[in-house]
């Protein structure tokens, strides 16, 4: 039982130490929330755009849905990737 309790005090100590989140902080929290949000927004617009491309009727229909679809990912995920930068400095 002491040898228990003696590997999980540096797990305790830890807990200890975080405190509750600062506003600062919990800005950060939100911001990488929306980041998700805007990530996934894109991730089911190219997932659209891409079943319209499978049902398009002839193939440069398709390669311009695809073409799209993958402009639409990059697009959000470059935004994401910057809400997530400024959230990770408020951390």
């Amino acid at each position: 039982m002491k040898i228990a309790l003696f590997a999980a005090l540096p797990a305790i100590a830890l807990l200890a130490a975080c405190g509750p989140d600062t506003a600062v902080e919990e800005a950060g929290d939100q911001m990488e929330q929306r980041a998700d949000a805007v990530e996934e927004a894109g991730d089911n617009r190219a997932d659209m755009l891409e079943d319209r491309a499978d049902a398009a009727p002839t193939e440069a229909m398709e390669d311009q849905l695809d073409a799209r679809a993958d402009a639409v990912e990059a697009q959000a995920d470059a935004r994401a990737d910057q809400i997530n930068e400024v959230a990770d400095s408020m951390e």
